[in-house]
């Protein structure tokens, strides 16, 4: 047996983040991961010859946490440039209010919130939202969006951008996971218009959200390096299997954890399976960032995991296309285009242009080479069968650019099977009584993308949190 500074379950960012935190106070953590790579959703490749990300391409910046971990890790922080984000309905597009949270207006009659919805819709959300409020309020978006603003606000507005960035239909989606204080805000100012006004403030807007310049893939990347560095193990394709309480590891107050070699499972969405002989770790601290459906039968080795089933992530897929397009050069659509549920002329969920999107990608694309990358996939759809040609078509009806094969220099096709999966009100309210449980368990920690809230802006100062805590 392997005695350890400290083991962390799971090599996501917040497995990444709460090994790097350990190494910072001196220690060396061995990290365990079941794939084969580090930073799970946060992932880059090549095409065409340019470096790009695959997966999450930054982060909300309503806290500063991720910003400062940047800093600390010598990353340079950068914006997307200033332009509009579009929705696309069968009845055309039209650019999303600009002072806004998830879709939802901070002013009802702002001029791009007017041409969105129409004056009818517009003066029946106002009514709606001036009503006195309830004793209380949903906990989900989409009911509080309906109750205050009505139907067509939620289905034009809020609906394609929670569609889009959380992969869910908005009542689904617990209000205070996705928008942090969103309740406390409308309580205090009587109205949900007023709320997102408050919490925006009055100064000019600024991007609601910020990378690293170069790829998000950087920070998984020199997160590894650096914990490697400090003398921290890290240990791809080897999986957690069992978690020993103190009391019974015969040890002194050290935690047991099992582990042994993977491979891929038939099904990619479910986690890998083991396959190798086990290796066990003795060790006083551990942490477990992995995700719910691995961590849920390791803690319930120690505590009461018992509480709702869990609901699936979307089977989101995107198409990656590099294209000599100079007709792109303009950004007709701004930094991409969200789509609405139910539309009949795309088969995509989104459109990102990522090379006008990132100043850095912008600077790495020769003059005339775009890089757009079509999404896929809704909660509650089977996975869909991907093509180039779809995309391209599809690429061509948001963009308002005929775009053909003979453009094409590259292409990837990306699956992200059974990720972000939502957090309802009823996991978001078992999630809180596990961490009740967690802490009272010396040595123990838990964090991950399903446990800290939404985001790598709520994942990144939870898991140095959590690691902090044990050391």
């Amino acid at each position: 047996m392997d005695r350890v500074d400290a083991v962390v379950i799971g090599g996501g960012m917040a497995g990444l983040v709460a090994a790097w935190q350990f190494s910072r106070a001196g220690l060396k953590p061995v990290l365990l991961e079941s794939r084969g790579y580090t930073g799970g959703l946060v992932a880059g490749s090549t095409i065409a010859g340019v470096r790009y990300d695959i997966g999450a391409e930054g982060w909300a910046v309503r806290v500063p946490d991720t910003e400062k971990l940047a800093g600390e890790l010598g990353l340079t922080v950068e914006y997307p440039r200033s332009a509009p984000s579009w929705v696309w309905f069968d009845d055309g597009p039209f650019a999303m209010p600009v002072r806004a949270i998830l879709g939802i207006p901070a002013d009802l009659w702002a001029p791009d919130v007017v041409a969105a919805l129409g004056p009818e819709v517009l003066s029946r959300a106002a009514q709606l939202d001036a009503a006195p409020l309830p004793e209380q309020l949903p906990s989900d978006l989409g009911s509080l969006v309906e109750l205050r603003m009505g139907a067509e606000v939620l289905r034009r507005l809020v609906a394609p951008i929670a569609g889009g960035i959380h992969a869910a239909d908005p009542h689904l989606l617990a209000t205070e996971v996705v928008s942090p204080g969103l309740t406390a805000a409308v309580r205090s100012t009587g109205g949900l218009a007023a709320a997102v006004s408050l919490i925006k403030g009055d100064g000019p807007v600024t991007s609601p959200v910020a990378s690293v310049a170069g790829g998000m893939y950087l920070m998984a990347q020199t997160l590894t390096d650096q914990i490697e560095q400090a003398g921290g193990r890290i240990l791809t394709r080897t999986g957690a299997s069992s978690l020993a309480h103190p009391a019974g590891s015969g040890r002194g107050d050290d935690w047991v954890v099992r582990a042994a070699a993977t491979h891929r499972a038939a099904d990619p969405s479910l986690p890998p399976e083991p396959d190798g002989q086990p290796v066990e770790f003795s060790t006083p601290r551990v942490v477990v960032a992995c995700s719910a459906v691995t961590a849920r039968p390791l803690l319930s080795q120690v505590i009461d995991t018992s509480g709702p089933e869990l609901v699936a992530g979307a089977p989101i897929a995107h198409v990656n296309l590099a294209l000599q397009a100079p007709e792109l050069d303009s950004g007709p659509r701004g930094n991409g285009m969200l789509v609405a549920a139910g539309s009949r002329g795309v088969a995509a969920k989104a459109l990102t242009h990522l090379s006008a999107k990132w100043p850095s990608l912008t600077a790495s694309c020769p003059d005339g080479l775009h890089l757009l990358r079509v999404s896929y996939g809704r909660s509650g759809q089977a996975a869909q069968d991907l093509s180039v040609d779809q995309a391209l078509s599809d690429a061509s009806a948001l963009t308002g650019v005929p775009l053909s094969a003979d453009q094409l220099v590259a292409s990837q096709i990306i699956h992200w099977t059974g990720a972000l999966a939502p957090t309802t009100p009823a996991t978001r309210a078992w999630v809180q009584g596990l961490h009740a449980q967690v802490a009272e368990q010396p040595g123990l920690g838990l964090t991950g993308a399903w446990t800290s809230g939404s985001g790598i802006a709520a994942l990144v100062p939870h898991a140095r949190q959590t690691a902090a805590r044990l050391v």
